[in-house]
This record gives C-alpha cells, sequence and structure tokens, in this order.
C-alpha cells in the first residue's frame, strides 16, 4: 500500500498539470505514501496526518495533485479498520477546505463544486466504501470459520456422549456379569469346584471385555484433545482478523475442567462481541484470584437492548459454571456488553 500511494503520487506530480514538479514534490509523495506503513497500527492517525500533509503540500506551493487521490488510500484504510465516522468526516473537511480556498481565489464556482467537486465526491465515497466492504467481508469470514470450529466441536461432544452412554452400558454389563460369576465362585467353592473354575473363568472373560472396551474408549478420547485458555490467543486472532483490537491477559489454568469452561466462556463471549457489537476493542481477562478463576471479556460498543447476546450459548454455559460451584453473570456494561465469571479452583495457584 505505502509503495503503491507513493507510486501513484509520484505519477500525478509527474504530469505536469500545474507547473513543472521539483523534487521536493516527489519527497513529499513519499512521505503520504510511508504513512501508510503505520495504516493498520494507527489508521485514524494516518487518516488525519495524510489530510494535513495534502494541506501542507498546497501550501508549499508545489504541482496539484487532486484531492481525492492522496486522501483515497487513508480513507480506505480507516474505513477498512472500522472508523467510517472519521472517515467521512475527513472527506468532507477535505473537500470543504479545497473548494473554500478556490472560490476565494476567483475559481468558477459551477466548475469548483458542481464539476470537480462531484468527482473527488465519488472517488472519495467509493473508498470508503470499499473499506467497508472489506472490513465486512473478513469479519463474515472470521464468524464462518468460527460457526465451522463450533459445528465441529458440537458433533465432537455427541460423539463423546454417545460414547460414554455405550462404555457405561458395556462396562456396566462385563462388571455386573463378574459380579454374579464372583458369587457364584465364591457359593460352589466348596462344594462343586468344577462349576467354581467355570464362574471364574467367566469372571476373566468379563473382566478382560471390560477393559477392551475401557482401552478404545480411552484411545477413541485421546484424539481429540479437551480445549483450555491455552488455546485463547489463536482464537483472539480470528477476531482481529475481522477488524478487532484484542486487548488480552491470560493466565495458564492447571485444572482441565475449569480450563475447558473458561475456554468456552471466552469464545462464545466473543463470538457474541463479533456478531453483535458496535465497537471494535474487546478486552479478555483470565487470571486468577486466591480461590477462583476470574473470567472477564467487555467489548466498547453500545449496548443493542433488542438483541440479546446472552441468549443462547451463554445460557447453557451458566449450568456448566454452576455445575462447577462457580457464578456467571452477563449483561450491558456502561460500553458494550461485560461476561464476568468466577470459577472456584480446587488447588492454589501460585
Amino acid at each position: 500500500m505505502a509503495v503503491g500511494v507513493a507510486a501513484v503520487l509520484a505519477l500525478v506530480v509527474s504530469a505536469g498539470q500545474a507547473g513543472t514538479p521539483d523534487a521536493g514534490a516527489y519527497v513529499w509523495a513519499v512521505a503520504l505514501g510511508a504513512l501508510m506503513l503505520w495504516r493498520r497500527r494507527y489508521p485514524r492517525g494516518v487518516l488525519a496526518l495524510t489530510v494535513l500533509g495534502m494541506f501542507a503540500y498546497y501550501a508549499a506551493g508545489y504541482p496539484a495533485i487532486g484531492v481525492a487521490v492522496p486522501v483515497a488510500a487513508a480513507l480506505f484504510s480507516a474505513a477498512e479498520a472500522g472508523h467510517r465516522r472519521a472517515a467521512i468526516a475527513a472527506g468532507g473537511v477535505v473537500l470543504t477546505v479545497s473548494a473554500t480556498f478556490r472560490l476565494l481565489d476567483g475559481q468558477d464556482f459551477r466548475y469548483v463544486v458542481l464539476y470537480e467537486a462531484i468527482g473527488h465526491l465519488a472517488l472519495m465515497a467509493a473508498a470508503v466504501a470499499l473499506g467497508e466492504l472489506v472490513r465486512a467481508r473478513r469479519r463474515i469470514d472470521a464468524l464462518m470459520s468460527r460457526q465451522v470450529a463450533m459445528a465441529a466441536e458440537r458433533r465432537i461432544g455427541e460423539h463423546r456422549q454417545a460414547l460414554s452412554r455405550e462404555l457405561h452400558d458395556s462396562i456396566g454389563h462385563t462388571l455386573t456379569v463378574a459380579a454374579i460369576h464372583t458369587n457364584v465362585a465364591r457359593q460352589e467353592a466348596a462344594r462343586d469346584p468344577a462349576a467354581t473354575r467355570a464362574a471364574l473363568d467367566q469372571v476373566a472373560a468379563a473382566v478382560s471385555q471390560a477393559l477392551t472396551d475401557l482401552r478404545g474408549a480411552v484411545r477413541d478420547l485421546r484424539t481429540e484433545p479437551a480445549p483450555s485458555v491455552e488455546h485463547l490467543e489463536q482464537f483472539a486472532e480470528s477476531a482481529r482478523l475481522a477488524g478487532f483490537t484484542v486487548r488480552s491477559h491470560i493466565e495458564p489454568v492447571a485444572e482441565p475442567a475449569v480450563s475447558a469452561t473458561a475456554f468456552r466462556l471466552v469464545r462464545e463471549a466473543v463470538t457474541n462481541a463479533m456478531r453483535y457489537s458496535t465497537g471494535r476493542t474487546i478486552d479478555v481477562e483470565v487470571r486468577h484470584s486466591p480461590d477462583a478463576l476470574l473470567v472477564r471479556v467487555a467489548d466498547d460498543g453500545t449496548p443493542d437492548r433488542d438483541t440479546d447476546p446472552a441468549g443462547t450459548g451463554l445460557a447453557g454455559l451458566r449450568d456448566e459454571v454452576t455445575a462447577l460451584g462457580g457464578r456467571l453473570d452477563a449483561g450491558p456494561a456502561r460500553e458494550g456488553w461485560l461476561v464476568a465469571a468466577s470459577l472456584p479452583l480446587r488447588g492454589h495457584h501460585d
């Protein structure tokens, strides 16, 4: 982007439509292009500096390079980062200041306002619209990837539930058979050695079958590791790709059940923020207190009273948190939505 902006502006300067270009004009072209190197980290700052840089360029008396072309990339970057209002305001300031100075300079009103301004406005609007489209596409892609991952996890969960039922039925049956034949062997030990041996053979077969079923179930369960807070940073990256700024502080958790619940809480809360929030920042915090794990997810949007992001997934997780002896609160805060949970820990964290 930086090279492209510098090259386009240098090409426009070389056209010499408003005078012979000099080296200073090319330096300005490179400087305006170099601002794009920081467009993702500081989109509004780059937009402001681009507008001021363009005004300074014209104030220095360099050849004309248009109005919309120098700021188009900055407008696109601001809109792509979710700062649509700032992009529209900057475009309005550029058009207003440019038209005002040209009219004060005695140029024709119809040419300045009704001819050139329309073209500049169309190019600026196209840059802002393109930024919005790119941002929306990335957000949709991120949400779709999360939905695919959640659907896969649901299928894994359903498989594990089915496996647990089969394991319960199988091992329960075989161990019941073993217990019955153990009692038979005990009763027949003195009276009928042959019956005792047959009963013990049945016990051995039943226990062997139970062990086989158990090993198979454990092997199946080990093929997919349980989620934990260690995987949250990868999940936060998908929100960043969707255009959000994610500030995270995540401490490791030794207890697998608590870690898995914390992961699911953060995942659900961040997914809801990506889907419903009007803000651009998501704060994720997973930290230890003396006797509990504290989970907090908040965004900086404006709460929509007609939409309840805590209505489905978090409602199911509330039962899981309660089963661990914890507490889950979710609702509108001063800015956006806040999801906060406290999960008790059996051990002590150093």
